[in-house]
């Protein structure tokens, strides 16, 4: 990808005639029709530029886009036909900028486009037939506009979408005619409105539909949920509305859900038949809530739950067979309620428990801990008992597990002293962490620390670890400085320490690097000399010998004798 500015844009384009990607930013309308070469461009991106209009047939010459961004541009309006041209389009976004109306901006159908984003502008209404021209259209984003109104056959034509994004807009209530005609449509996205009545009838078309988000929503009733259209639902979120109540038998037709969020609302209760029917639930969150009530079938249908979520509730009891027929579950999470006891049957049938959390309660007997199931590894265990109102606990039981938190406890001080005193694992913490303000220097430290209790009074237990404090150096000296008891003095008066200027290491450090890099020039001038004045005396030489050996071979000449 090539970020240009708009001022270099035909220069790069003269000299990179195979260019495929171009992405541009804070450039303006004429840059972009100065743009040359566009038969070879299948990416374009315009970003932060200043676009607000574009005229029909804008990107006619751009008739070999596959994937175009106008973002951040200021755009306010298109005409009716400005992306004429684009037949082989295939990713579309137009996010993040100031439209108000939607059109198909085209006079022919759009039929590669799979994939439009209009999020983050100011749209208010869906109208009729607006996507008519996108018909190959598989996800379509509408996030975070000011939609409000949606009319009857406004996703018309669009019999590929799959996903939609709604959310962060300004829906008061769904009808029944909204989704009419998705019927591939598998993921619906609808956080975030102001929603607050969903019709009986919304998603009856919709039987594809997998994942669902309503959260932070004003919904108040649940019936909907009872419609055949969700039966094949397996994500659904229901979390920050104003749900009070649970109806028996609501999630009766949704067989396949496997994940349900109805954290922070306002339930109360969970009755028996409040999730009949979801016997493929694994993950249930109802925490945030204000139940203070959970009857004893309640969970009795969950039979492929791993992980329950009930914290930060009411709680006082829990019915002891309340996870009897939940056989897989992996994780309980009971914290912050006013749970008191937990019996020794509740979670006896789990043998695969990984993480149990039931911090923040008022349990003052952990022997449940000690009927867990045998088949359960404790080893890989890890268990919350932090902020309860424990005095004492079974170590030997407790020691091989994963990791487990006591911290912050009603400890019986003669009890947690002659425990301390021996050798614990470092999977079991007693500590919780103090911040002590030193009197001399105002500084702060952080510490661990145990509280406990003895004769009624609270007592505090400062955790020092004595293995890196230096030991004194033994010496005679005899300085004659008296220590009075009654009277003790500050410590004796110091030189601030005064950071040292960085510039001093540095300037050793620069100076080193520059002494290595004047050796090595020298070394290398020196090794270049040497060899040249060996080269030199090569070739005096072998030019000595060339001269030797003619004079070796010249022939000598001898005067014939003369005739008698």
């Amino acid at each position: 990808m090539y970020l240009l500015p708009g001022s270099l844009l035909l220069l790069i384009f003269s000299f990179s005639p195979r260019l495929s990607c171009l992405q541009l930013s804070k450039c303006n309308n004429t840059e972009v029709t100065l743009i040359r070469n566009t038969e070879l461009l299948t990416s374009l991106t315009l970003s932060n530029c200043t676009l607000p209009h574009l005229e029909n047939g804008y990107f006619v010459r751009f008739d070999h886009l596959l994937h175009l961004e106008l973002q951040h541009s200021g755009l306010t309006d298109l005409d009716d036909f400005s992306l004429n041209g684009l037949t082989k389009l295939q990713y579309l976004s137009l996010s993040h900028n100031n439209l108000s109306s939607l059109r198909s901006w085209s006079s022919e159908p759009l039929g590669a486009l799979t994939n439009l984003d209009l999020s983050h502008n100011r749209l208010s209404k869906l109208s009729v037939k607006s996507f008519e021209l996108y018909p190959q259209l598989q996800q379509l984003d509408l996030r975070y506009n000011q939609i409000s109104q949606i009319e009857n056959n406004s996703f018309e034509g669009l019999s590929h979408l799959k996903h939609l994004y709604l959310n962060g807009n300004q829906l008061a209530h769904i009808d029944g005619s909204f989704f009419r005609g998705l019927h591939r449509l598998s993921s619906l996205s609808l956080q975030h409105n102001r929603i607050e009545f969903i019709e009986m009838d919304s998603f009856e078309g919709n039987t594809h539909l997998r994942s669902l988000r309503l959260d932070q929503n004003l919904l108040s009733s649940l019936q909907f949920l009872s419609q055949r259209g969700l039966a094949r639902l397996v994500h659904l979120n229901l979390s920050s509305n104003l749900v009070q109540k649970v109806e028996p038998f609501v999630f009766s037709k949704n067989f396949e859900l496997q994940d349900l969020d109805l954290s922070y609302n306002n339930i109360t209760k969970l009755n028996k038949e409040a999730l009949s029917g979801l016997d493929s639930l694994e993950r249930f969150n109802i925490s945030h809530n204000n139940v203070d009530k959970i009857y004893d079938e309640s969970l009795d249908s969950l039979v492929a739950l791993l992980h329950v979520d009930i914290s930060f509730n009411l709680l006082t009891t829990l019915p002891d067979t309340l996870f009897h027929f939940n056989t897989q579950l992996k994780e309980i999470v009971l914290a912050d309620n006013k749970i008191a006891e937990i019996s020794s049957q509740t979670m006896i049938n789990q043998n695969h428990l990984r993480y149990i959390k039931l911090s923040g309660n008022a349990i003052s007997d952990a022997t449940f801990l000690d009927r867990l199931s045998p088949s359960v590894n404790r080893f890989s265990l890890y268990v919350d008992l932090s902020s309860n109102r424990l005095k004492s606990v079974n170590l030997s039981s407790l020691i091989n597990f994963r990791y487990m938190n006591l911290a912050d406890n009603k400890w019986s001080c003669n009890w947690l002293v002659a425990n301390l005193v021996r050798k614990l694992p470092a999977s079991v913490n007693f500590a919780r962490p103090w911040t002590v303000i030193n009197n001399w220097s105002e500084n702060t430290t952080n510490i661990e620390g145990i509280d406990c209790i003895e004769d009624g009074s609270n007592r505090s237990i400062i955790l020092l670890d004595v293995s890196g404090v230096p030991q004194p150096k033994s010496d005679n000296c005899n300085c004659g400085v008296a220590y009075d008891e009654t009277n003790p003095s500050p410590p004796p008066l110091t030189w601030p320490k005064i950071p040292t200027d960085r510039f001093d290491s540095r300037s050793v450090i620069i100076w080193m690097l520059v002494a290595i890099a004047i050796a090595f020039a020298g070394l290398r001038w020196l090794r270049r000399f040497v060899d040249r004045n060996e080269k030199r005396n090569l070739g005096q030489k072998m030019l000595h010998n060339v001269y030797v050996s003619k004079v070796q071979w010249q022939p000598i000449r001898t005067d014939p004798e003369p005739r008698s």
